[in-house]
């Protein structure tokens, strides 16, 4: 039994990864008027943190309207200006399509709900040999003015890009980047009927989340590595003669895409 207390090491033998398809701020059907309290998407939510199980979640805001995102990402769009909603101020349920306000949004507020979220899990972990996070960075520029003061410049965050190095099996990780996997039945001569999978290049990728999630046996704490709204921008393969065939697979996303959550069981 886990007993609460300071995880020293996390260890990868105990992590799985699982790869969701992403949407993007998808616009809720109805319109705020002040009265609604329900706006419903097109397909259910996953619940990929798993931080509630069964039930996906939406960010969390606190006092100082600081925020991390969960399961769904919840917007106010006024006057094209998307605004993360302030859960704090306004608790938000979702159940299957329906997000669910606690206090209806008023006109002021907004003129759409817009929502990104996952669903449809694939789950690699069985594939996966090594992760690699990167990227995120925060530039800082420093320029030398008249009289030999040195003006700092600070940049905007860099991309964040997480690479999986895996086993190359069935179709391997290709579909990410050339952008979808076709699949076809056809009459087999030996087996009856097969299935052939195939991929293109040059086709509109498919957006993703990255969900990995790791725990650690002896405190039952989690750690949750989540890539949001990730795109596949390589893929690299490698087969020695005597060895075996593995790809890397790397993909990338905003940094306002990644957030890493930490679950201390126990400690609240």
């Amino acid at each position: 039994m886990a007993e609460p207390g300071e995880t020293k090491a996390f260890l990868m033998e105990n992590a799985i990864t699982e790869i969701y398809t992403h949407v993007e701020k998808e616009i809720c059907s109805e319109t705020p008027d002040g009265t609604a309290t329900d706006f419903t998407i097109t397909t259910a939510p996953a619940p990929v943190t798993g931080i509630v199980s069964g039930t996906a979640q939406s960010q969390y805001v606190d006092g100082s309207d600081d925020y991390f995102r969960k399961d769904v990402l919840v917007f106010y769009r006024k006057d094209g200006r998307d605004t993360v909603v302030d859960t704090g101020t306004n608790a938000i349920t979702i159940s299957n399509t329906t997000i669910t306000f606690a206090s209806a949004p008023t006109t002021s507020e907004a003129d759409k709900v817009i929502a990104s979220y996952s669903h449809t899990k694939s789950d690699r972990s069985d594939e996966i040999v090594n992760m690699t996070l990167s990227g995120g960075g925060r530039p800082v520029e420093y320029v030398t003015v008249q009289g030999g003061e040195k003006v700092r410049i600070e940049k905007t965050q860099e991309a964040k890009t997480v690479a999986l190095e895996v086993l190359s099996v069935d179709g391997g990780f290709v579909a990410y980047v050339n952008g979808v996997e076709v699949s076809e039945t056809i009459a087999g001569a030996v087996s009856g009927s097969d299935i052939l999978k195939g991929t293109v290049g040059a086709q509109t990728r498919t957006r993703r989340t990255i969900i990995c999630k790791v725990d650690d046996p002896e405190t039952g704490n989690d750690r949750i590595e989540c890539f949001f709204n990730v795109v596949g921008v390589s893929d690299e393969g490698a087969a020695p003669s005597d060895g075996y065939w593995s790809e890397t697979v790397s993909f990338e996303c905003p940094p306002q895409d990644h957030c890493r959550i930490t679950r201390l069981v126990g400690q609240g």
